[in-house]
């Protein structure tokens, strides 16, 4: 099991690490060039941006174009307060850091309310804010800039040398690496990674996806403002000629073409990118051109990126591959909830949803007694998904009450539900694609994490252990479900039946009261029926009370002590299977015609 760089991991990470650090010191050293130690202390700040941005955008799938006005942000803190101040490197630096952090917080708090290109677009806006108050406020130097910004100085007072400066450029590099790399391998990067496959299937695990959505846009700015800090005191030089709206382009750029949600992607990007045009320097009338042509052949040729095409590979693939976890208690998943509702688990008085014209659900009443498994069925748009809708959060009712127990549940979001214990599975299929199968139940676990973030920042002892802990509970709920030999294989690589399994598994990791299963044997093989209420009936067993929806009828008459019949938006019965095989109500509005009393028998068995 890999262990973060903080954590006196193996050997291995250690290694990397010292060899970083051996061929970042030696750099300028063997060069001995200015010219060319500049264009290092460009690549290591222009690296630092970049990895913000694919923290953003190859995390959470959030696209930015306006990174260039919070890299202005950083630059511009600094150098005013540096030069009109006086204040040294060392405390205006974390002041242009901790502005550019707010000003990406003030960004994110309205603009991620809106999706897709919306988003980009908001932050296309405020870049272009950025660059257009830079050239015209007096305060900023307006388009002449600010000239004079002192170096960093030594703790002695003498200024630093090139070479040093760039030795401190390269360490908080390395650092700002070392730390995404934590928060890649933590509950915190896997919910982001999370947030990019599906927000709906993130909330109801009991993801705040609005909140750790800003969290990602605020640590993307604050790397942003590192680059601007360091930018600044590199030339002692800066107006609104560099905060250009290009610039924020060329870092979404140097993102994709290393490959967007990879550690080393954004290292590779900035280095291609930021070397043209010291490579291609007499061909300068032409850089367009050449930008273009690496952007259009990575599109074509390299649709993940140079890293992220690398992973694909099979042998890249097979010699990075995990070593399964091996799980003691494999055969003893825990996934009991805590504590179980007194009276009904679930009970809900005249639900009533409308869309327009058609009311959907229409005064139903339905109590759930706890422990056990509660089948709903009827035809096609009799109401059941928007039942589960409504139960889970995704839909709110105009009217009617619902209680957990003795708990009334008002409206709420379907992380709310989740925390109160009530959460679903999908009839179209609602899995984090690109994340592991392991990675997928370890987000259900989402809400019983203790360590904050900090803890997972700088990987302390505490989340490692608590990493691990849960690391072991998931393949645990793997192997219950029968797949715990795929759980370092790609979610969207299972077969089908596969991911029905690992969505209920994902479901159980959050210790539900409530466990809403929508179709779960829609395109499960006959082979693994028997295996899906074996499972079903083991969770009623250890206290977890289950609504099933299910047009498979086998399936629902045998594993349900209470069956509900729905149509048209109504409760037209309730019963043993018996009952209801054998009511005309049901047998007119959905079986279609009687069952043999030998069938009913064996159904209700």
């Amino acid at each position: 099991m890999r262990l973060p760089v903080f954590a006196c991991s193996g050997p291995s990470d250690w290694v990397r690490v010292a060899a970083a650090v051996l061929v970042l010191g030696l750099l300028p050293v063997l060069l001995d060039d200015p010219f060319f130690i500049l264009v290092l202390q460009s690549l290591a700040y222009l690296f630092i941006v970049t990895l913000g941005l694919d923290i953003l955008v190859g995390w959470t799938g959030q696209i930015s174009l306006g990174h260039a006005g919070l890299y202005a942000v950083g630059a511009y803190t600094t150098a005013i307060m540096s030069t009109r101040l006086g204040l040294p490197f060392w405390v205006t630096a974390p002041a242009g850091i901790a502005l550019a952090g707010l000003c990406g917080a003030a960004l994110a708090l309205p603009s991620l309310r809106a999706k897709g290109p919306y988003l980009a677009m908001v932050t296309i806006a405020f870049g272009f804010m950025a660059e257009v108050t830079s050239n015209r406020w007096s305060f900023t130097g307006g388009p002449m800039g600010i000239s004079s910004i002192p170096p960093p100085t030594l703790p002695g007072g003498s200024e630093m040398t090139a070479t040093q400066y760039f030795w401190l450029i390269a360490g908080v590099a390395l650092l700002c690496h070392l730390l995404a790399a934590n928060l890649f391998r933590s509950r915190i990067g896997r919910t982001f990674r999370a947030l990019q496959s599906s927000d709906i299937a993130a909330e109801i695990v009991g993801i705040n996806v609005y909140r750790y959505k800003v969290l990602a846009f605020v640590i993307s700015s604050v790397y942003a403002g590192i680059g601007g800090v360091f930018f600044a005191h590199q030339s002692g030089f800066i107006n609104s000629d560099t905060f250009v709206f290009s610039f924020s382009v060329s870092l979404l750029a140097a993102v994709l073409i290393g490959g967007s949600g990879t550690l080393y992607g954004p290292l590779v990007g900035s280095v291609i990118l930021n070397l043209i045009p010291t490579v291609f320097a007499s061909l300068y009338k032409y850089h367009l051109y050449i930008f273009g042509g690496i952007i259009l052949v990575t599109i074509v040729f390299l649709p993940k990126g140079i890293v992220g095409s690398l992973r694909q590979i099979t042998w890249f693939r097979r010699v990075h591959r995990e070593t399964p976890d091996i799980a003691s208690d494999a055969c003893i998943p825990d996934f009991a909830p805590g504590s179980l509702p007194h009276g009904a688990a679930l009970a809900i008085r005249q639900l009533c949803k409308s869309f327009g014209g058609i009311r959907a659900l229409n005064g139903v009443d339905l109590a759930i007694a706890p422990g056990t498994i509660h089948g709903l069925i009827g035809p096609n748009g009799s109401g059941k998904s928007t039942l589960v809708n409504v139960l889970s959060g995704v839909y709110r009712a105009d009217s009617g009450a619902m209680m957990l127990g003795d708990c009334a549940l008002s409206p709420k979001r379907p992380s709310s539900m989740a925390r109160h214990g009530v959460t679903r599975t999908f009839q179209n299929i609602r899995l984090f694609n690109e994340l592991s199968v392991l990675d997928n139940v370890m987000v259900g676990f989402h809400l019983q994490f203790t360590c904050g973030f900090w803890r997972h920042f700088l990987q302390t002892r505490a989340a490692i252990a608590e990493e691990a802990a849960f690391r072991r509970k998931a393949i645990a709920l793997l192997a219950f479900v029968g797949i715990g030999e795929r759980a370092h294989d790609r979610a969207q690589d299972l077969p089908h039946g596969q991911q029905r399994m690992l969505e209920i598994a994902r479901a159980l990791a959050v210790r539900p009261r409530l466990l809403m299963l929508d179709e779960p044997a829609a395109g499960v093989s006959p082979a693994e029926l028997s295996n899906l209420m074996r499972i079903i009936r083991a969770i009623r067993a250890a206290g977890v009370t289950l609504l099933v929806i299910e047009h498979h009828m086998d399936l629902i008459m045998q594993v349900s002590d209470t069956i509900s019949v729905l149509d048209f938006g109504q409760k037209i019965a309730e019963g043993t299977a018996a009952a209801i095989c054998a009511d005309p109500k049901v047998i007119e509005a959905y079986l279609g015609a009687p069952v043999a009393p030998g069938e009913v028998v064996a159904a209700g068995a």
